[in-house]
Formats: structure tokens, sequence, C-alpha cells
């Protein structure tokens, strides 16, 4: 009955057409005598009744489906017949128990038992049939529930699911199958095949497309295959086909945000790579910078007034500063360059630097900047942020070389969970936002993805270094920030600074004294570097200042030198070293000689001496290269008493 197919109900209709012989049998086997004939209609009723009810049951359910089945088993009439029936069978059985006791011959007794029997065992079959039909209808509301529970659980996991018979017709499908492929509800059927409407997207056709060949190629290979393809809209999807037993089932995923995740993984991964090794070459650089710039200074002052090779230094000198220059942004992007912050307003720092930056782009390129009422305060390095803007205006104007418009915006904004999970390099809460935009020429996506990779540029050869942006990178990555590009070709190039905020109140900002002159000392200063040609160059230096020297190469040839010479006033090591490194070796001088003065020098800072990106308090550092001016004046500052230094805003720091 549940089915609607009538080759279900054959059992029943074969027992409905036998009923009334076998009443017939049962009135001619059993006696009418003790009341059974009275019994025997009674039975005939009730069973002709049930009959009748099951009879109406299966047109209800014809009529009107489940439902008003239900309603007329629900009317408790089938169930009272049957309790009738069975009260009758069992006066009847009762009687013919004891008419077979009083049968004398065994004949007799089983013939009777034969009877009994059949009459019991023809109740039985009705009986069953009633108790058949119910369990099929329970059965039937099971299954039905079933169905909506795992139609419901599909349609609620990301992936879109589909079942296919063998000939490719749609069996089954859950929600975001359809939403992936974008069909409307309407167009798909159970039955049929796909839709290969025209008005569809070419993705979307070349979609359906694969999954007709990948049903082909899944029956040959006999093992599932998993594709990726390209969907609307720039998405990524992947398609991973398996074949079942009488068909194939296709499920679609949307990895486009897991794709850029691992993108975005694998860039930081190379950026922190690249940032190790130029950090390392960076190093060696500047000791080779040390000792030309020291050496400089002296061969000037031997070659008088000789204007030729006055010249010649001179432009040995430019040279070594680009050289300077190119390690500082080798460090700043391999974010080892040692930062100095202070808790600031990015509104009075701009309002410093747009002079500057109005001049760097030129009058061709109109600035203009937008800051926001209410700024938060930020902790940066101010040297190294004004340099990082001053990279990114010039390489603005480099983009519109026709003259164009420089937008510069600062302003408060809060990166949710959603994008910090997008980008690794960053966590969720309040940052001060700077973006810098251009009318440009744009870039393509290609170049956007290399942007940050040091020495790439687009720009012609000796006209740029490539370390711009990079270094850009390094300061914001330094400074606990985040760096955003965005670029489109003939619309222009926007980058975004996001500067952590900080809870402090920007203080007042100093103003910046003149370098003083340098001056001379006659104090003992012990020199420790592991590189030869270093330490004679910066021992000539000093010993030309008028100190006396003494140089080690090595942390424990200077620890021998501090327990024999108790004169040492200063302890000048540089950080890096094989074996015991200068903060190592700067530890036990003091507590062999306490109140020895310590100045370090790096071309390369370790976590020796910074963490999260800033010298540790008290740490004095002399960044290389250095000239014999910046080495002298840094010197007084530490050997000289407070009251006696010619800047009293000198606060000690490189």
């Amino acid at each position: 009955m549940l089915t609607g197919q009538d080759a279900y109900l054959a059992p029943y209709s074969q027992a409905e057409a036998r009923l009334p012989q076998l009443m017939a049998n049962l009135q001619t086997a059993i006696p009418r005598s003790g009341g059974n004939g009275s019994r025997l209609l009674s039975l005939e009723a009730e069973v002709t009744t049930k009959m009748n009810e099951l009879a109406s049951t299966i047109r209800a359910y014809r009529a009107g489906g489940l439902e008003t089945a239900l309603a007329v088993l629900n009317t408790d009439v089938g169930r009272q017949s049957m309790l009738a029936v069975s009260a009758d069978l069992k006066l009847l059985a009762d009687a013919e128990e004891m008419r077979i006791q009083a049968r004398s011959t065994d004949g007799d007794r089983m013939a009777f038992i034969a009877s009994a029997t059949f009459i019991v065992g023809s109740l039985v079959s009705v009986a069953a049939l009633v108790v058949g039909a119910l369990l099929l209808a329970i059965a039937h509301a099971r299954a039905k529930t079933s169905e909506q529970v795992l139609q419901a659980t599909l349609d609620s996991v990301r992936e879109g699911v589909a079942a296919f018979d063998g000939a490719g017709q749609l069996r089954a499908w859950n929600a975001p199958f359809a939403k992936l492929l974008e069909f409307l509800p309407a167009q798909l059927h159970r039955g049929k095949k796909l839709p290969t409407d025209r008005t569809m997207s070419p993705e979307v056709a070349e979609i359906v497309g694969r999954i007709a060949e990948l049903a082909a190629a899944t029956g040959q290979a006999n093992r599932p295959i998993l594709v990726s393809l390209q969907g609307a809209r720039g998405r990524t999807l992947e398609l991973f086909h398996s074949r079942v037993a009488d068909g194939y089932v296709t499920t679609i995923l949307d990895v486009s945000e897991q794709r850029q995740t691992e993108q975005a993984l694998r860039q930081a991964q190379k950026l922190e790579s690249l940032g190790h090794m130029t950090g390392g070459v960076a190093h060696d650089f500047n000791n080779l910078l040390t000792v030309i710039v020291g050496s400089l200074g002296f061969l000037r002052r031997g070659v008088g007034r000789d204007p030729k090779l006055s010249g010649r230094i001179d432009m040995l000198e430019i040279a070594a500063e680009r050289g300077t220059r190119l390690t500082q942004q080798l460090l700043a992007f391999a974010r080892r360059q040692p930062l100095v912050p202070e808790v600031v307003d990015l509104g009075d720092i701009m309002q410093e630097i747009l002079p500057l930056l109005r001049r760097a782009v030129g009058e061709q390129v109109a600035v203009e900047s937008v800051l926001t009422a209410g700024l938060w305060s930020t902790t940066i390095d101010v040297v190294q942020f004004q340099s990082a803007l001053l990279n990114l205006a010039i390489n603005s104007r480099d983009a519109m070389p026709d003259g164009g418009n420089l937008t510069i915006e600062v302003t408060n904004v809060a990166i949710d969970d959603a994008y910090a999970s997008r980008h690794a390099d960053v966590e969720a809460g309040q940052y001060v936002l700077l973006a810098i935009t251009d009318t440009g020429i744009g870039m393509e996506a290609a170049v956007l993805a290399r942007a940050l990779d040091p020495f790439f540029t687009t720009k012609q050869a000796g006209a740029g270094t490539g370390l711009g942006l990079p270094q850009v990178y390094g300061f914001v990555q330094q400074s606990g920030g985040h760096l955003k590009l965005y670029s489109e070709v003939g619309h222009g190039t926007t980058v975004r600074m996001y500067l952590p905020r900080s809870l402090q109140a920007a203080g007042p900002r100093p103003l910046r004294p003149p370098p003083s002159l340098a001056v001379t000392g006659t104090e003992t200063v012990l020199l420790v570097d592991d590189d030869e040609i270093v330490r004679t160059t910066v021992a000539a230096l000093l010993e030309d200042l008028g100190y006396t020297v003494l140089t080690a190469a090595n942390g424990a040839r200077a620890l021998e030198i501090l327990e024999q010479d108790k004169n040492v006033d200063l302890l000048f090591t540089d950080v890096v070293m094989p074996g015991m490194g200068g903060r190592q070796l700067a530890d036990r001088a003091v507590k062999l000689r306490p109140g020895l003065r310590i100045l370090f020098t790096s071309g390369y800072t370790e976590n020796a001496i910074i963490h999260n990106g800033r010298l540790d308090a008290g740490v004095e550092l002399l960044s290389k290269p250095y000239d014999r001016d910046s080495l002298a004046a840094k010197l007084r500052r530490l050997l000289d008493p407070p009251g006696r230094r010619d800047d009293p805003e000198d606060t000690g720091k490189p």
C-alpha cells in the first residue's frame, strides 16, 4: 500500500479472494451445537468488518496519501474488529478443544485438530496482513524522516555533492552544489542530466562538461580523480569524482580562500628566508664599508690640497655613502635594523614630512593629505618611518611620469578576525592606517606578486635598486604592523601601512640639536672585533682621536686584558663574533669591572641586544659603517659626565 504499486498488494488481494471459501469451510467443519452457530456468525461479521476497514485504508491512501490512510487507521475500527475476531476464535478453539477431548478415537481427534489448526491459521493470516500494513506505514514515515535529515545534513556542508546514475542522470544533490554551479532550483531534476543552457557562463559550462568527461575517465581508470578548475568571478574550484556501484558521485569545493592563504604563507616564508640571507650579506658589507669610510678620512688628510686626488676621494665617499644606504635598506628588509621607537601622533609627523615629500615628488604631482580627527597614538621609529614614506612617495612619482595626484590618508581602523585569518602576518586589533594612493600606471598581477622581493624592479637599469618597497615592508613588519598593496593597471596603486595602536599618549616632539663637532680624548679604550682589517682600521681612528687603544680578536682575550689592565675606561665591542658574542662579553666584563662603559657596534644586529626590533634598555650602539666624526661624538657622549655634555637633550641613543 505504501509504495503505491499494486504488485506489493498481491498477498492481500489473494487472501481477500480466499476468505469467503475459508469461512464456508469453517462453517462446514465446526458443528453448530453448543453455541458454535452464533459464534461463527459473529466471527464472519467481524472478519468482514476488518476486511472492509483494510479496503477503505487502501482507497484512502490512493486518493489522499499516507496522512489520509492513517486517519482511517486511527478510527480504531480495525483494532476493535481484531479484538472481536480474537475473542470469537478463542471461544471456538475452546469448544473445539473440548470436543477433541471427547472424541474416542485418534482418527477423529486428528481430524478435529486439523480443522482447528486450519481455522486458526486462516485467522492468523488475516492478522498478519493487518500487522504488515501497519509496519509498512511506520517504515515509510521513518524513511521519509531519514531522507529529510540526510538532505538537511548535506545542505549544511561546504562541499557541493551530487549523485548520478550510470547514464549521467541526477539522483540527488545538495544546495551548495546548485549554488557553486549557479543553477536555479527549477533547473535541476531527478532522472535528468545537468542542463547545458546557452545562457550559462563559460566557466559553468566548462565545469558541466568536465563532469561528463570525468565520468568516462573514472570508469576507464577505475579510481577517483581530483581536478582543479577556475569558476565564475575568479574562484578556484576542486572537483573530486568517484564511482559507486551503479553510478558516480561528484564533489565540488571552493578553495579560493585556502589558495590565497597558502600563497600568502609561501610569500611570507620566502621573504623571511631572503631576510636572513640579506642580513648576513649586509653584515659583511658593513664591515668592508667601515674599513673604506675610515680609511678615506686618513687619505683626505694625507693628500692635502691636491684637487685631483681630493676629487677622487670625493667620488669614493659618494660610492661609500651609496653602499651605506644600500645596506641600510637590506637591513630594513631583513628586519634587523635597530629601531628607536617612540609614541607619536602620525598627524604631527605628517605635518613635518609633507614639505619634504612635495619637494621629492616635484611640481607635476599634486600631494593631498587627509588626516582623521582623533587619531590614535602609535609606537614607531620616526626616522625610519619618514624614510619609508619618502620611498613610497618616490615610487609613486616614478609611476606618474606625466604627473598626477598623490593622496595620503591617515585614519583609525580595526582589523577583524576574518581579515587576520587570511593574512598570517597580522593579528586582529586596532591600528593606525596610513594609505598612500597614486594615479599612476599601476602594476600587473605578476609584478604585484613580486613587488616586495628585494632587488626586483621594473625601472630601467641604474634607475632603482629594487629595495624601496622591501625596506618599507621590513620596517612595518619590525614595527609590529602589516603592509598591503592594491594596484590596477591604468588606475594606480595604493599602499596601506597598518601600524599598531599605542594606549600611551603621544608626547611633544623634541627639537633635534645639530650634531656636535668631533672631539678627542685621552681615555683607554678596549677594542674587540674578530675581523682583523676592521680592528686595525678602527684602532687607527681611535689613536688618531688621542685615545689609548688595546685590541682583542675575541671575547676570551678581551677578558684577559681586563683582568690585567685596570685602566680601561670603555669596552668597544662588535656584537656578532664567533664563540663569545659581544653581549656575553659585556656582561662578564661588567662583573669584572663594575662601572665600565660599554659601546656596541655591528653591521648586523642580533637578538643579543635587540628584542622585538628595539634596542634593549641601557644599550648603546654605533651601527657600522661609521666615520671618524660619528665615532668621536659617540665616545664623548659615553665618557663625559652628564653635566659636561654639550648637548643637554642628548639621551645617548644612536
